[in-house]
């Protein structure tokens, strides 16, 4: 596990194809009615959206050919020095009237480039800093450096600014929702006829915090590996290390090894020896038989199973019952490094104390860490009655994802499951798990593409998302292999017989 909680993936020479990282429409989405303003871009200054916002910035502007009016909104919060930006691009030729929000990743509450990706697709498209100081222009390389940076949620004394994380958790999401669609009315003259929100990590979060605390704010939400147990999630993070700190190291290339000893034990269940695993939690592996496996760095010790084992099961209480999920056998294991979420904000200004970390302890301090930040930073609530009343959920989540386990999306899915019953889940969420991917896309298996057609066509038109595709690509962009993405509970198993790379050859079933 790594205690970068919810950054996004990185590559690992698979190509990126076409539209998925933000998972957008494969082309413009078809327009619905107007499509063109109701007043002049620059009038938007002399309007406010809400008490508390005030339009800094209205301009047209133009990407390619590509025209928009693009607004900066500052909303300040009552006796706060915290003000939370928006910005958005309005169409100002081929609006779908459709509006979208887009979140971010790791400690980013949202991403300028997404705005090129959304305008280009007709969309009214917000994205916000959610009261972190950072400008839309600001430069890509300090961008990738900033996604695992938290010190914006110290405040003047080095102490944990709680208003600037509820901003981070989920204010700064609503407040970009509800200015960005009045702004998009008052410019257009009339409301969006849907509105949509994507993202994938802190977004598939973001999106989830939307569904569960502000159900009106729209109609469709697409969460990719979403950080719904942050709090559960950030408080195991130090389990790895506090197990090989009393139990002792294991060398990367003996957790490789191990990997590729579940991975060659477990890849047929689906009926297809192709290098994946298309399940969670159900490939059955003794790790005692890693004991003497021989690897570059030695054989595997007795002792260093166990560690392996410990950490695929996860953190335990001292009566041996489990405090939360741990790292599914079929994903690689990293050599754990000290966590992050245990210092900085989260440690009252002070770096990470592994001294305190042991066996014994675990169990308190993780029960300390969730009672004090999982009331802001968790968005598992699984009664979502209000937004299934009118809206519709798509989440999906990589089985290969080393950052974020899939387990912790299961977990969720399956409490939704049992609070309202599969039959009502079924009437508004659909959740997908894709063998082989890595943290919002990457990794070696077939990767999920354009996921928000399907949700806008069931919010739309009523047509309940069934098999969706996946594809690999080779540098040139060329299609090298397609694979059915199925709806849990069922996954893709081989029919026997035809091509590994043809989605024909395969079929959902559970």
């Amino acid at each position: 596990m790594t205690s970068a909680i919810g950054l996004i993936g990185t590559a690992s020479g698979q190509a990126r194809g076409p539209n998925d990282l933000w998972q957008l429409p494969s082309a413009i989405a078809p327009a619905l009615g107007q499509v063109t303003p109701a007043r002049p871009c620059e009038s938007l200054m002399a309007w406010r959206p809400t008490a508390d916002a005030i339009v800094r910035d209205a301009r047209i502007a133009k990407n390619g050919t590509d025209e928009s009016c693009r607004v900066t909104i500052e909303v300040t919060m009552p006796a706060s020095p915290h003000v939370i930006t928006v910005w958005l691009r309005l169409p100002t030729k081929d609006w779908n009237g459709r509006f979208l929000g887009l979140g971010g990743g790791g400690w980013m509450p949202g991403f300028p480039a997404a705005l090129d990706a959304g305008e280009s697709k007709g969309f009214a498209t917000a994205i916000t800093n959610a009261g972190r100081p950072y400008d839309v222009s600001i430069d890509p390389a300090e961008l990738g450096r900033s996604v695992g940076q938290n010190d914006f949620l110290l405040d003047a004394k080095g102490r944990l600014d709680w208003t600037a994380l509820q901003n981070f958790a989920y204010r700064g999401i609503h407040e970009m929702t509800v200015v960005g669609k009045a702004v998009t009315r008052e410019f257009y003259g009339k409301n969006a006829r849907y509105n949509y929100f994507s993202g994938c990590s802190t977004g598939g979060r973001q999106g989830q915090s939307e569904a569960q605390r502000f159900p009106e704010d729209y109609d469709g939400v697409l969460s990719g590996a979403p950080v719904v147990n942050w709090a559960h999630l950030a408080a195991a993070d130090s389990w790895p290390l506090t197990l090989t700190k009393e139990l002792g190291d294991v060398p990367q290339c003996k957790f490789d090894a191990a990997h590729r000893a579940v991975v060659a034990a477990c890849d047929a269940d689906d009926g297809a020896h192709d290098g994946l695993v298309s399940s969670v939690g159900e490939c059955r592996f003794d790790p005692k038989t890693l004991e003497g496996v021989a690897t570059e760095c030695g054989a595997i010790s007795p002792r260093e199973a166990e560690v392996i084992k410990r950490i695929w099961d996860g953190p335990r209480r001292r009566d041996g019952s489990p405090l939360w999920n741990g790292i599914d056998s079929a994903v690689l294991i990293h050599a754990p490094q000290p966590p992050t979420n245990w210092a900085g904000p989260f440690a009252d200004g002070k770096a990470v104390d592994t001294n305190s970390f042991s066996l014994a302890a675990f169990e308190t301090q993780f029960d300390q860490f969730v009672e004090r930040y999982g009331a802001v930073m968790d968005t598992s609530n699984p009664d979502l009655r209000a937004f299934a009343r009118h809206g519709k959920t798509l989440l999906w989540h990589g089985l290969a994802d080393d950052i974020v386990p899939a387990a912790g999306s299961v977990h969720y899915i399956e409490s939704i499951r049992r609070m309202l019953g599969p039959r009502e889940t079924d009437r508004f969420l659909r959740f997908y798990l894709a063998p082989g991917v890595g943290h919002c896309g990457w990794g070696d298996g077939p990767q999920p593409v354009a996921l928000l057609e399907p949700l806008m066509n069931w919010v739309e038109h009523g047509r309940a998302p069934g098999i969706l595709n996946s594809e690999n690509w080779d540098p040139t962009g060329r299609v090298t292999r397609t694979r059915p993405l199925c709806p849990y509970p069922e996954r893709a198993r081989y029919r026997g017989h035809g091509s590994l790379d043809e989605a024909a050859s395969f079929r959902c079933e559970r």
